[in-house]
């Protein structure tokens, strides 16, 4: 009875090679063995025979011009990858500093829009800056209580003023 031995996968890969007549004369002959000893071997390649005459029976489909150059121009730049390596940093590059200029303009834009921002917020210490005589002299104020009591030391001129020399 025959053995139920099966293909290697190296075998396996080389089985299209031998059904086309392609291997060297030992891996030939080392698939020739196992197929003489294997019926499930024998099958495996009479499968595969089937599968390649079925193909040989589909109508043949021929690329147009236009994949043609795509695909002769692809080959092209995969044969110069110098220069597709430029070009492809020099996009990078390029990218990288757009992506940059916009972040630094946005980062400029919020600094720009919040010192706005603060200048619409009152500020309490300008006021009182503004006020700031009148604060130095409160205890004055506070002394003489209301307007009346210095029209009337004005009226009898009790009150000298700073610049008219003493009489």
């Amino acid at each position: 009875m025959a053995k139920m031995t099966r293909l290697s996968a190296e075998q396996r890969e080389n089985l299209v090679a031998y059904l086309d007549g392609e291997l060297d004369d030992s891996a030939t002959q080392n698939i020739e063995q196992v197929l003489a000893e294997s019926v499930v071997a024998r099958h495996d390649v009479d499968m595969l025979s089937r599968t390649w005459d079925l193909m040989n029976v589909l109508p043949g489909v021929k690329a147009s011009e236009e994949f043609t150059r795509k695909t002769l121009s692809s080959i092209r730049a995969a044969e110069s990858p110098k220069a597709s390596l430029l070009d492809h940093a020099a996009a990078k590059s390029v990218s990288r500093a757009i992506a940059l200029s916009i972040w630094g303009v946005l980062l400029i834009g919020a600094g720009v829009l919040g010192f706005q921002a603060t200048r619409l917020i009152p500020n309490p210490t300008e006021q009182l800056l503004d006020d700031f005589n009148i604060i130095a002299n409160l205890d004055d104020y506070i002394e003489v209580g209301d307007v009346e009591f210095l029209k009337t030391l004005k009226d009898n001129r009790t009150l000298v003023e700073q610049n008219e020399p003493a009489k």
